[in-house]
Protein backbone atom coordinates (compact mmCIF):
# COMPACT_ATOMS: atom_id res chain seq x y z
CA UNK A 1 0.00 0.00 0.00
CA UNK A 2 1.48 3.13 -0.98
CA UNK A 3 1.31 6.49 0.91
CA UNK A 4 0.81 9.74 -0.96
CA UNK A 5 3.29 12.16 -0.26
CA UNK A 6 2.22 15.68 0.17
CA UNK A 7 3.93 18.28 -2.77
CA UNK A 8 5.07 21.09 -0.73
CA UNK A 9 3.61 24.03 -2.00
CA UNK A 10 5.82 26.11 -4.61
CA UNK A 11 8.14 23.22 -4.62
CA UNK A 12 7.85 22.77 -8.63
CA UNK A 13 8.79 26.89 -9.07
CA UNK A 14 13.18 26.61 -9.16
CA UNK A 15 13.10 30.75 -8.78
CA UNK A 16 11.67 30.12 -5.10
CA UNK A 17 14.35 27.64 -4.27
CA UNK A 18 17.32 29.59 -5.77
CA UNK A 19 16.23 32.30 -3.14
CA UNK A 20 15.85 30.38 -0.62
CA UNK A 21 19.41 28.50 -0.55
CA UNK A 22 20.86 32.12 -1.08
CA UNK A 23 19.21 33.31 1.66
CA UNK A 24 20.71 30.20 3.69
CA UNK A 25 24.46 30.75 3.43
CA UNK A 26 25.98 33.37 5.93
CA UNK A 27 28.39 35.83 3.91
CA UNK A 28 31.24 36.19 5.45
CA UNK A 29 32.99 39.18 2.82
CA UNK A 30 31.25 41.95 5.48
CA UNK A 31 33.06 40.42 8.43
CA UNK A 32 36.48 40.48 6.47
CA UNK A 33 36.04 44.44 5.90
CA UNK A 34 35.46 45.08 9.54
CA UNK A 35 38.36 43.16 10.68
CA UNK A 36 40.41 44.67 8.60
CA UNK A 37 39.39 47.92 9.42
CA UNK A 38 40.23 46.74 12.98
CA UNK A 39 43.56 45.98 12.23
CA UNK A 40 44.86 48.94 10.08
CA UNK A 41 43.36 51.18 13.21
CA UNK A 42 45.50 49.36 15.89
CA UNK A 43 48.33 49.47 13.35
CA UNK A 44 47.60 52.96 13.41
CA UNK A 45 47.56 53.62 16.93
CA UNK A 46 50.54 51.83 17.63
CA UNK A 47 52.61 53.60 15.25
CA UNK A 48 51.63 56.70 17.03
CA UNK A 49 52.41 55.51 20.17
CA UNK A 50 55.46 54.29 19.02
CA UNK A 51 56.73 57.38 17.72
CA UNK A 52 55.77 59.59 20.51
CA UNK A 53 58.32 57.21 22.21
CA UNK A 54 61.30 57.80 19.55
CA UNK A 55 60.57 61.76 20.07
CA UNK A 56 60.78 61.45 23.59
CA UNK A 57 63.48 59.79 23.37
CA UNK A 58 65.08 62.39 21.20
CA UNK A 59 63.86 65.06 22.75
CA UNK A 60 65.75 63.61 26.38
CA UNK A 61 68.93 62.97 23.86
CA UNK A 62 68.83 66.39 23.14
CA UNK A 63 68.74 67.89 26.67
CA UNK A 64 71.45 65.31 28.20
CA UNK A 65 73.67 66.53 24.84
CA UNK A 66 73.41 70.33 25.79
CA UNK A 67 73.81 69.82 29.24
CA UNK A 68 77.56 68.38 28.97
CA UNK A 69 78.10 71.21 26.20
CA UNK A 70 76.99 73.93 28.72
CA UNK A 71 78.95 71.61 31.48
CA UNK A 72 82.13 71.56 29.41
CA UNK A 73 82.12 75.05 28.55
CA UNK A 74 81.70 76.16 32.31
CA UNK A 75 84.67 73.94 33.40
CA UNK A 76 86.65 74.69 30.29
CA UNK A 77 85.87 79.04 31.28
CA UNK A 78 86.77 78.79 34.92
CA UNK A 79 90.67 77.67 34.85
CA UNK A 80 92.87 79.25 36.91
CA UNK A 81 96.59 79.78 36.18
CA UNK A 82 99.81 80.28 38.16
CA UNK A 83 101.68 83.08 37.03
CA UNK A 84 104.51 83.26 40.39
CA UNK A 85 105.47 81.85 43.45
CA UNK A 86 107.33 83.58 45.85
CA UNK A 87 108.43 83.20 49.88
CA UNK A 88 108.54 84.45 53.13
CA UNK A 89 110.67 83.35 56.27
CA UNK A 90 109.94 83.37 59.27
CA UNK A 91 111.97 86.17 61.38
CA UNK A 92 112.03 83.39 64.29
CA UNK A 93 113.33 80.71 62.44
CA UNK A 94 115.02 82.04 59.28
CA UNK A 95 112.97 78.83 57.27
CA UNK A 96 110.22 79.39 54.42
CA UNK A 97 107.48 79.74 56.58
CA UNK A 98 104.48 81.30 53.88
CA UNK A 99 104.31 81.17 50.43
CA UNK A 100 102.52 83.59 48.02
CA UNK A 101 100.97 82.01 44.55
CA UNK A 102 99.83 84.94 42.23
CA UNK A 103 97.09 83.40 40.39
CA UNK A 104 94.90 84.94 37.21
CA UNK A 105 91.87 83.58 35.50
CA UNK A 106 93.19 84.40 31.50
CA UNK A 107 89.63 83.91 29.65
CA UNK A 108 87.07 83.28 32.30
CA UNK A 109 83.21 83.47 31.23
CA UNK A 110 82.31 82.86 34.39
CA UNK A 111 83.97 84.06 37.67
CA UNK A 112 86.29 81.39 39.23
CA UNK A 113 85.17 81.06 43.11
CA UNK A 114 88.22 81.03 45.28
CA UNK A 115 86.33 79.73 48.44
CA UNK A 116 85.73 76.33 46.74
CA UNK A 117 89.55 75.49 46.21
CA UNK A 118 91.31 73.14 48.63
CA UNK A 119 95.10 73.00 48.65
CA UNK A 120 97.24 70.57 49.97
CA UNK A 121 100.85 70.31 50.78
CA UNK A 122 103.45 67.92 50.41
CA UNK A 123 107.11 67.04 50.77
CA UNK A 124 109.70 63.77 50.81
CA UNK A 125 108.35 63.63 54.44
CA UNK A 126 104.95 64.02 54.10
CA UNK A 127 101.53 65.09 53.30
CA UNK A 128 98.73 67.55 54.39
CA UNK A 129 95.81 69.19 54.00
CA UNK A 130 96.01 73.29 54.27
CA UNK A 131 92.39 74.42 55.50
CA UNK A 132 90.62 77.39 54.93
CA UNK A 133 91.69 80.70 57.24
CA UNK A 134 88.48 82.40 58.08
CA UNK A 135 87.16 85.48 57.01
CA UNK A 136 88.42 83.95 53.99
CA UNK A 137 89.88 87.35 52.18
CA UNK A 138 91.23 89.67 55.39
CA UNK A 139 92.28 92.72 53.70
CA UNK A 140 96.06 92.24 53.08
CA UNK A 141 96.75 90.39 57.06
CA UNK A 142 98.22 86.94 56.77
CA UNK A 143 96.50 83.43 57.80
CA UNK A 144 97.06 81.57 60.94
CA UNK A 145 99.49 78.38 60.73
CA UNK A 146 98.46 75.77 59.01
CA UNK A 147 95.53 78.13 57.03
CA UNK A 148 95.74 79.70 53.17
CA UNK A 149 93.36 83.27 52.51
CA UNK A 150 93.03 85.15 50.23
CA UNK A 151 96.12 88.02 50.69
CA UNK A 152 95.08 90.45 47.67
CA UNK A 153 92.28 90.74 44.61
CA UNK A 154 92.67 92.91 42.00
CA UNK A 155 88.98 92.66 41.49
CA UNK A 156 88.06 93.54 45.23
CA UNK A 157 90.10 97.25 44.74
CA UNK A 158 87.49 97.75 42.06
CA UNK A 159 84.54 96.66 44.14
CA UNK A 160 83.97 93.23 43.14
CA UNK A 161 83.49 90.39 45.20
CA UNK A 162 87.08 89.39 46.50
CA UNK A 163 86.08 85.93 46.62
CA UNK A 164 85.40 85.94 43.13
CA UNK A 165 88.34 85.97 40.45
CA UNK A 166 87.37 87.81 36.88
CA UNK A 167 88.78 87.69 33.17
CA UNK A 168 92.06 90.20 34.11
CA UNK A 169 91.86 90.11 37.48
CA UNK A 170 94.54 88.43 39.79
CA UNK A 171 94.83 86.96 43.14
CA UNK A 172 97.24 86.44 45.36
CA UNK A 173 96.62 83.18 47.91
CA UNK A 174 98.86 83.12 50.71
CA UNK A 175 99.88 79.48 52.45
CA UNK A 176 101.01 79.61 56.14
CA UNK A 177 102.69 76.28 56.57
CA UNK A 178 102.51 74.52 59.51
CA UNK A 179 105.76 75.02 61.97
CA UNK A 180 106.88 71.47 61.46
CA UNK A 181 106.61 71.63 57.42
CA UNK A 182 108.59 75.24 57.08
CA UNK A 183 111.14 74.99 54.00
CA UNK A 184 114.69 75.18 53.79
CA UNK A 185 116.79 76.00 50.82
CA UNK A 186 116.84 73.20 48.79
CA UNK A 187 113.78 71.60 49.92
CA UNK A 188 111.34 69.78 47.10
CA UNK A 189 107.49 70.57 48.04
CA UNK A 190 104.30 70.17 46.21
CA UNK A 191 101.24 71.83 46.57
CA UNK A 192 98.15 70.69 45.18
CA UNK A 193 95.55 73.31 43.83
CA UNK A 194 91.79 71.88 43.31
CA UNK A 195 89.20 73.58 41.66
CA UNK A 196 85.53 72.13 41.59
CA UNK A 197 85.23 73.33 38.11
CA UNK A 198 88.30 73.49 35.74
CA UNK A 199 91.40 71.88 35.78
CA UNK A 200 93.64 71.13 39.39
CA UNK A 201 96.56 72.80 39.36
CA UNK A 202 99.85 71.05 40.57
CA UNK A 203 102.60 73.25 41.41
CA UNK A 204 106.14 71.11 42.03
CA UNK A 205 109.43 73.81 43.31
CA UNK A 206 112.94 73.78 44.90
CA UNK A 207 113.07 76.12 47.41
CA UNK A 208 115.88 78.28 46.09
CA UNK A 209 119.68 78.88 47.99
CA UNK A 210 118.45 82.54 48.46
CA UNK A 211 114.75 83.06 48.10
Amino acid sequence: MSRNRKTPKNAGNPKIRKDRSAGGRISSEGFTGLEAAIVLLAFVVVTAAFSYVVLGSGFHTVQKSQAVIYSALEQSSSSILVDEVMYIRNSTTGNIGMIRIYMRSPHSLVPADLSKMTISFATPEGYCTIEQDSPLYDNGNPPAAGKWNIYRNTGSDAGKDAILLYNGDYAIILVHLPADRELEPGDEYWIEVVQPLGLSMFISRTVPAQP
